[in-house]
């Protein structure tokens, strides 16, 4: 991830925060594909028990950490080179085959408007690693950060990237809430409709509601400005 250059600092119209999983990438479908790899590799009850390990080390971390699973999943394995295979069929996963349909054009209109980033929330070795393989990183010109809990860093968010006003979108309505909870006369809040968590509901509900990324070509910054808190 780069630092903006420094004519970047001058603050932008707008900066829109954009997550990564389930809403510029379709992770509930690369999660698929990958339980279907890993039961080819592995069978069932294995591929079983991987999923299982993921969500015990998603509990104890509070995110997804694909490399501690790794390692708690190791004992159930024979052998290193089992491993091996199970991390390539991980990390060798072809992300961009996976970005949602209009994800590339939709971060060229954001550019029109201010300045595409994106601030994911995941570990610091497999977060990255998809957002590069995916072709994001090229297509935000390597603008992006990965925190554990995004939500908390929300000020360090906004020196690295000033702007005038903040588009928060996420497919989490958890997030939005606290971001819009935080600080409502400097973000506007844009729940995109896509992946397992577009049914949950929080206080205060986001500004807008999408059903795809795409739909973000519709607005304009006087629409967005609207929903800042006076």
């Amino acid at each position: 991830m780069d630092m903006p250059p420094a004519a970047a600092q001058r603050p932008a119209p707008a900066v829109f925060i954009l997550d990564c999983d389930n809403t510029l990438l379709d992770n509930d479908a690369v999660k698929a594909d990958m339980d279907a790899r890993l039961e080819t590799l592995l069978g069932e009850a294995l591929t079983a028990r991987f999923w299982q390990t993921y969500e015990e080390v998603r509990r104890q971390e509070g995110v997804v950490d694909l490399p501690a699973t790794f390692t708690a999943f190791r004992p159930n394995l024979p052998d290193e080179a089992t491993l091996d295979q199970v991390r390539a069929a991980i990390m060798d996963y072809p992300f961009d085959t996976r970005l949602f349909p209009h994800t590339l054009a939709t971060l060229d209109y954001l550019r029109t408007l201010g300045q595409p980033v994106i601030v994911s929330d995941g570990d610091t070795v497999y977060q990255p690693h998809k957002i590069e393989l995916s072709g994001l990183a090229v297509a935000v010109q390597n603008q992006w950060v990965v925190y554990i809990h995004k939500e908390d860093h929300l000020a360090e968010v906004m020196a690295r990237w000033p702007a005038d006003f903040y588009v928060m979108v996420d497919d989490k309505a958890r997030i939005l809430a606290e971001t819009k909870r935080r600080l409502p006369d400097r973000f506007v809040t844009v729940q995109i409709l896509q992946g397992h968590y577009a049914g949950d509901a929080f206080t205060p509900p986001p500004d807008l509601t999408l059903g795809q990324i795409g739909d973000l070509q519709a607005l304009d910054l006087p629409t967005l400005r609207r929903y800042l808190s006076r």
